[in-house]
Formats: C-alpha cells, structure tokens, sequence
C-alpha cells in the first residue's frame, strides 16, 4: 500500500504537554491580571502573556470562548496574536490570589514595567514562581487566561505618560503614524470582530518599532450587557447602550489620536467614580463640542487636526466609514503627502532616543527621523496652546 505524506495522519487528535510558569506581573485592570509566563512544550521553551478573564455566568464563559475563537484567526503585522485559552482550577490556585483577584476594580488598575529579554533568554528566577499546567479536575469554577504573544516594549498608555512626566508630547508625525497602524489593524480585524476597547492601554510598541493592537476578543467577551470598553473613550453610541459597529471604534481611535496630539482627554473620568455615575458623566460630556486639536495646539497641522475632528463626531454618520478610510486619509494627506514619512524604523529610532533621554542620537538614528526637522522634543508648554486649550487643559485636570 502506498504511503501518501500526512494523509493517514488526518484526523489524529492528541492533548498537549504544555505547562506556564508565571514569571512576573505586567499589568492589571478591573477585569483580570496580565502575567508574563514562560511556556514549555517538551522541553521547548517560550514567553507569553496571559491575561486572566473573570467569568460571571455560563453564558459569559459561552461568549468568551467565542469571541476567543475569533481572535486566535486573527494575523496581522499590527495585532497581538492570540493562541486561544487555557484554564486552572479555583482549588489549585493560592488562596491569597483569589481574594483579590475576586476584588479587582477599575479604580486599581496600574501598569507596570515590561520585563526585557534577549532573543532565546530567560528571566532569572523570581521570588514567586507559579507553574500553571491545565488539566481536568472535579472543580466547577476555572481560572480562565488568554494566551497571546508577549510583546517587549512598552504601551501606549505608558509612553505618552512618560512623555507628559518630562514635560513633552509624542512629535505629530510619529502620533499620527502610531494611530494609522491600528487603523489598518482595525481595517483588518473588522472584517470579523469589533474591538470595543480602543485605548492607550491596548496599543503597543515593540522594540522594533512595530505597533500592535491587543486584546482582541477580551473586552468583547467581558461585558456583561450594558456599557462595555473603558469609560474615557467611549462612542456616544456605546454609551447609551446601543448595538455598536467599526464607527466605535474609530471614535475611540479618534481620541487616542487627540490626546496624542494635545495631551488632553477630552472624556476623562475619574478612576474611582462608580460606573453609573461614570456613564453618566460621559453623556453629559458626549452633550458638548470637543475642540478640533488645532484650535487646542498651534503645532498640529489643519490636515491631520480634520482626521481626528471627524473621527469623534457625536453622529456617527458623518464619522469616517471604515478604519481602512481613516488609514488612507492619515496616509495620503499627512504621513507621506510630502514624500518621506514614518516607518517602522523611524518608530524603532525614536524609541532609542527616547529611551536613550535624547542624549545621543546617531547619524543613522536621524536619518530615519528626517520629517521631524531636527527637533526631536515636542515641549508641553503654554505657549503651544491657544487660550481655548489652556482651559481646556485645566477642566481636564480637574476632573
């Protein structure tokens, strides 16, 4: 009989010998705990992040596996692989864990620094070293984790805050290269999925310069009815409970987009507010005109300063139709309608320097960043504002 290669193979089902150490902490929000995990398959080694997911209800469980199960499909250049789900019995996890991850709120959500590791190293061993490896038990409640790729580098959230901490703004061109990478993930991922949580917090950049946009499925399968995504950015559309499409998330990649360019959150709320009074205080801030940025900061250009206006009209019919508009329009009227413009290796030279405090920057490192004239910092100062912005600055400030 004559073998054909992988035919008599088809349909062989077998389990996996996979088994996670949790490494360290890398962030925390009010749905769950990101760790990063070192994976081993037969002695193969791995690292990956493993985002824990609170589960209310069979239902909630369903929706998770499912959203899950269209996240894993997704493969673009600018979105976070997701490998699928893994889960641990309550009764096999520390006491001291369950009690407060049972108590997790969005009022303690932190970030914090991302471990770097060198291709094919390890972390050292850390004090505390939980191995993790899924299996069938008796136990009914289950700790489920998203398995996604780990990405070394840091978040948006957290290098615009390091930005505003010595006193600058992220330069325009790379804030604008920055939001049409997730706008072509975005242009990408709807054809099958909506994101729902578009936020600094979910936007990453690797050290090559590469942006991605996680979390994929989890904001999704985390709602429980009524309003889901974080509070500060969302469409008005989602506020008021409605069924939402892409338009949500091109407001909310709208608002990135604005405090990149003026270091002002137009619907900030108070971390520590309840959720209804959160809610309610976003549709009251829904009700007023947010300013275009160019009539808040002098230094952003009237094109780009039009993107971002339409991307957070409160009608969602005069929005942007789809993420792939927003990345054209980013591209073709402000990123390369001059010729050279942002890449990702400009993205990478900025990083370095950046990293490096701006105190050397090599030849090769400036001539990636030709579009930046020379000036690498982009001060936060009075003087970029116009009088508009600096009230609207304080008001932010004070909520």
């Amino acid at each position: 009989m004559r073998y054909t290669p992988g035919v008599d193979l088809l349909g062989l089902r077998f389990d996996s010998s996979s088994t996670y150490t949790i490494l360290s902490e890398i962030g925390r929000g009010g749905m769950g705990i990101v760790f990063l995990a070192e994976k081993d398959c037969e002695g193969v080694t791995d690292l990956v992040a493993l985002k824990t997911i609170r589960t209310k209800s069979a239902d909630h469980e369903a929706r998770l596996k499912r959203e899950a199960n269209i996240a894993t499909g997704l493969r673009h250049e600018n979105v976070v692989k997701t490998y699928g789900l893994e889960s641990v019995p309550y009764e096999r996890l520390p006491a001291e864990f369950l009690k407060e991850f049972d108590t997790l709120s969005v009022g303690n959500a932190r970030r914090v620094a991302l471990p770097r590791v060198a291709p094919g190293g390890r972390l050292g061993d850390p004090r505390t070293r939980l191995r993790l490896t899924p299996g069938a038990t008796r136990s009914d409640r289950k700790l489920y984790l998203m398995a996604m790729d780990y990405i070394e580098g840091t978040d948006l959230r957290a290098f615009h805050h390091e930005h505003t901490r010595r006193d600058l703004l992220i330069p325009v061109p790379l804030a604008a290269f920055i939001v049409s990478r997730v706008a072509r993930a975005l242009a990408y991922a709807h054809q099958f999925i909506i994101h729902r949580d578009i936020s600094p917090e979910n936007v990453l950049l690797n050290m090559q310069g590469v942006v991605k946009l996680s979390d994929f499925g989890v904001a999704v399968s985390e709602g429980e009815g009524g309003v889901i995504g974080k509070l500060s950015y969302l469409a008005p559309e989602q506020a008021r409970g409605e069924v939402v499409d892409a338009r949500a998330d091109i407001y909310a990649l709208g608002l990135v987009l604005y405090v990149l360019l003026t270091g002002i959150q137009p619907l900030r709320v108070p971390a520590k507010l309840p959720t209804e009074e959160g809610v309610k205080l976003v549709r009251e801030l829904h009700s007023r005109r947010i300013p275009a940025p160019a009539e808040v900061r002098t230094d952003v250009p009237p094109e780009l300063s039009e993107i971002c206006a339409r991307m957070i009209e409160a009608d969602r019919g005069r929005r942007h139709a789809s993420a792939d508009d927003v990345a054209r329009d980013l591209e073709q009227r402000v990123l390369y309608a001059r010729g050279f413009g942002p890449t990702n290796n400009s993205m990478q030279a900025y990083l370095e320097i950046f990293d490096g405090e701006f105190k050397e920057a090599t030849p090769e490192q400036l001539r990636q960043l030709p579009f930046l004239q020379g000036e690498l910092k982009r001060p936060v100062s009075a003087d970029r504002y116009t009088g508009a912005g600096l009230r609207l600055l304080e008001e932010s400030r004070r909520r």
